[in-house]
């Protein structure tokens, strides 16, 4: 039965590769009313148990490195069809990164406005993200985007030494991070299980695979109405040291 629901599972997936209508590189975007192309993007945190950090907790922010680049940068892209930012935000990091454990959209924490190549303005909204309580430690399955080579967590402290591909980005994280952690000590808060991916700027960073294919849209949106991902889909962030 197991094997049975698996099965069907790749099957969806399959169908939803072949009727995704999400534009490739090249094609134009629409623009909104003030004539930009409009992005959303999230900002994810997790705490972890750290006996050096004040209170035995340190705050961390996910950032990735994508393509060629050297500089890394937060999960974002663009708006589809008829979404709002929010739902752009939350599904362009589940593509991303590959995602699957339940999350939460907290708040709005900045927003970057800049002109692309072809000449467009874009405007970029980011919003706070977690993990409830409830969901155990965060899990990335399989369904990563090619283009994602890097997954690296960075706290408040080792922010100033990242190369980032946006120096604007650093205000929009910083933000994130100092709301997170007044947050946080009032209620609680993701798992701290697991190593920093990072600990020192310039140290190894430890590289993803390349994903062999998406994560599965209806495990996906189980994890999103709250259900435990199966596994098939699923492990565990390749942490350092592990």
């Amino acid at each position: 039965q197991q094997q049975q629901q698996q099965q069907q599972q790749h099957q969806q997936w399959q169908r939803h590769q072949q009727q995704s209508s999400r534009p490739q590189r090249g094609v134009q975007y629409a623009l909104n009313a003030q004539g930009e192309e409009e992005s959303a993007g999230c900002v994810l945190m997790r705490a972890r148990r750290d006996s050096e950090a004040a209170g035995g907790e340190v705050v961390e922010a996910l950032i990735i490195q994508r393509g060629g680049s050297r500089g890394y940068e937060l999960p974002k892209g663009h708006l589809e069809q008829d979404e709002t930012a929010e739902q752009a935000a939350v599904r362009e990091l589940r593509e991303e990164t590959g995602l699957v454990t339940e999350v939460e959209l907290g708040g709005f924490v900045g927003e970057s406005r800049y002109k692309i190549r072809s000449g467009n303005a874009k405007w970029v909204r980011f919003f706070a993200a977690s993990c409830p309580s409830s969901a155990g430690p965060l899990e990335f399955g399989l369904g990563k985007e090619k283009a994602t080579t890097e997954l690296r967590w960075v706290t408040l402290q080792e922010l100033p030494q990242v190369q980032l591909k946006a120096e604007a980005t650093r205000r929009i994280i910083r933000m994130a991070l100092d709301k997170q952690q007044q947050r946080w000590s009032q209620q609680p808060r993701c798992s701290m299980e697991g190593r920093p991916g990072v600990t020192q700027a310039g140290a190894d960073l430890h590289p993803l695979p390349a994903a062999e294919a998406p994560a599965d849209p209806a495990e996906v949106a189980a994890t999103r109405a709250g259900a435990k991902p199966t596994g098939r889909w699923t492990r565990r962030l390749r942490k350092a040291g592990q």
